[in-house]
């Protein structure tokens, strides 16, 4: 044997045991992965696997002993590891978690290399903690955000986060030079004109950066106006709210029988879409539930009066159509919300999509459509009230023919009604019109025509004076030449031909189908890039708050803040963390074997 393969025993039973140790560690990395991903602890009483008692040993060993039942060649590998080396306490987890976490940041600087990056939305929350999300284009020309990470900091003032933002940003390996927007929420902190952090940014750096309001936040403060427009549309909020209560006590909840309610939250206005939506098609199951809790005797007497002045409230015509108006505003606002969230959204058609929610809520500005939803309500009365007559017509005593009135003096009641229902519904849908375009009108006006001048189908399709702008924010040089060329060959292709899949040229098209072409014409290509990089919503960041929510469990209050911000970006960016499973792992081992915890040996030396 020693003479065939020219090796010595020693050497080749040496080299049996480094790959059952990699082996064994990568294993122990698949575990902390699966945790990790899943936003799960990891710890319990005691960090020794044989140990483990019924006090409870963790997830990470109960997964370990798992994974030793489950596969037997690790249980054999188990008798030949060192008692100090098995490689289960929390020390070693730390490392494992950090030095994933590095890969994936380094990967994520790998992406994004010299393209021109955004940083995105530093989200403040009470113990100062700021989410910084990098939007970019990959080299296929991909639109990506990824969470670089969550930092702390000591102050929660514009400035220390202003300094902090920067600091992250280098200390990740990229350059400041890249930034050409910023996107945050509406908080002066944040948006402040002279000493928020989108100003103190642009003089810190010394050049323009556009600040872009977070266009989700201003649907959301668009709503807000709404429901408080109107009083009656606040009561209608209020009645929604206590019938959530009143169908949420055990004794009611046993005898409703029509969908749940959803709770209504004011930073969370798509749950007043799912509420009315609720109500409205539950309707017959709430009244059955009021009437039948105000007439049995058996419940106590505060709730019986409290099912009857909601069955009082919600019996009346106006309350069916005060649902009826909201839902109909706020599920043409819903898709767009939804939509704006996607990371594929770019500025320019984020602004498109708020215009045609616009227009679509103007449409329901006429009279059919108020109509229509009142009879709904309200059954024929509506469209009976011009031709009302009496059914039988009374004789009139002939001593009284001058003191008769034969027509009314004025509007009935129920004219009045109509006509007051009728200004509240214009008085709505003329609120949230006006309203979008005050907030998504005026700001980055110019920044939004040079977007415009990119689509082949507007009238100043690639003129260079209107890119400009966009240009300047890169620093890019305007090449009248490369303009005027790309301009005659794009337009000559897509007035023939359509985009793949039979959809609509637009920037992100125009990109995607040029681009082999536009790389010879560096200011028009640079143009498009950073069109689509720049975004219009924080959900990311948003999201990225609701994972340090689960990582942060009430059981995991002591956790460090390093090993918080590397478990939030792993559970966070879960397609780049299964990559330590596999492509990565060797590249993982390597980097355990040369840290300081390494016992066991894994490679040679």
């Amino acid at each position: 044997m020693c003479i065939e393969t020219d090796s010595e025993i020693t050497t080749l039973v040496h080299k049996d045991q480094l790959a059952h140790n990699r082996y064994y560690v990568s294993s122990i990395i698949d575990i902390v992965t699966f945790l990790a991903i899943n936003h799960l602890p990891f710890r319990g009483d005691t960090d020794a696997w044989d140990s483990a008692g019924q006090t409870g040993s963790g997830l990470f060993l109960s997964l370990f002993e798992f994974t030793l039942e489950k596969y037997p060649h690790l249980a054999k590998i188990i008798p030949a590891i060192p008692r100090n080396a098995t490689y289960t306490s929390h020390e070693i987890q730390y490392v494992i978690i950090e030095l994933m976490s590095r890969q994936v940041t380094e990967h994520i600087v790998e992406e994004i290399g010299n393209t021109q990056s955004k940083w995105m939305e530093p989200e403040i929350q009470q113990d100062v903690k700021i989410s910084i999300v990098l939007r970019f284009l990959d080299e296929t020309y991909a639109i990506k955000e990824r969470l670089l990470t969550i930092a702390t900091s000591d102050a929660g003032d514009a400035k220390t986060l202003t300094q902090t933002l920067i600091s992250e940003i280098r200390k990740a390996g990229l350059t400041t030079d890249k930034i050409i927007s910023q996107v945050y929420d509406g908080a002066s902190l944040m948006s402040g004109k002279l000493g928020g952090v989108q100003a103190l940014l642009q003089d810190e750096l010394g050049r323009e950066i556009p600040y872009v309001h977070c266009f989700n936040h201003q649907l959301h403060l668009v709503i807000v106006l709404v429901m408080s427009a109107e009083r009656a549309i606040e009561d209608l909020v209020s009645v929604c709210n206590a019938l959530y209560k009143f169908t949420r006590k055990p004794t009611v909840a046993a005898r409703y029988k029509g969908n749940t309610l959803k709770r209504l939250l004011e930073q969370r206005w798509a749950g007043h879409l799912a509420t009315v939506e609720v109500i409205l098609k539950s309707f017959q199951e709430i009244l059955e539930v009021l009437d039948h809790v105000e007439n049995t005797p058996s419940f106590p007497a505060d709730t019986r009066m409290e099912a009857a002045g909601l069955r009082s409230a919600v019996s009346k015509p106006s309350f069916c159509f005060h649902a009826l108006v909201v839902q109909k505003i706020l599920a043409i606002l819903e898709p767009p919300n939804r939509m704006l969230q996607s990371e594929e959204m770019d500025l320019q058609t984020a602004v498109q999509l708020v215009n045609s929610a616009r227009e679509c809520i103007l449409a329901l500005r006429t009279e059919e459509v108020f109509m229509e939803l009142w009879k709904e309500c309200c059954g024929t009365e509506a469209n009976d009230t011009a031709s009302h007559q009496s059914k039988r017509k009374c004789s009139v005593n002939g001593n009284l023919n001058d003191y008769i009135l034969e027509q009314t003096s004025g509007a009935r009641p129920q004219e009045n009604q109509i006509k007051e229902q009728q200004r509240l519904f214009y008085s709505c849908i003329d609120a949230v019109a006006g309203e979008i375009v005050h907030r998504f009108g005026e700001r980055n006006s110019k920044l939004i025509e040079s977007m415009v001048s990119l689509n082949p189908k507007s009238t100043s399709f690639l003129d260079p004076e209107r890119i400009k702008p966009r240009l300047v924010l890169t620093g890019t040089t305007v090449n009248e030449a490369e303009f005027v060329v790309a301009c005659q060959r794009i337009l000559k292709h897509t007035e023939t031909f359509s985009p793949p899949n039979e959809g609509k040229w637009t920037i992100k098209t125009v990109l995607h189908h040029f681009h082999s072409s536009l790389e010879a014409m560096p200011s028009v290509i640079t143009a498009y890039k950073a069109a689509l990089t720049l975004g219009a919503s924080t959900a990311l960041c948003e999201n990225s708050f609701s994972t340090l929510k689960n990582v942060f469990s009430e059981h995991r209050r002591s956790m460090l803040h390093t090993r918080k911000a590397c478990l939030i970006q792993l559970a966070f960016e879960k397609d780049l963390t299964r990559k330590c499973k596999t492509e990565w792992k060797d590249r993982l081992l390597r980097r355990f074997h040369s840290s300081g915890k390494r016992r066991l040996q894994l490679y040679y030396t």
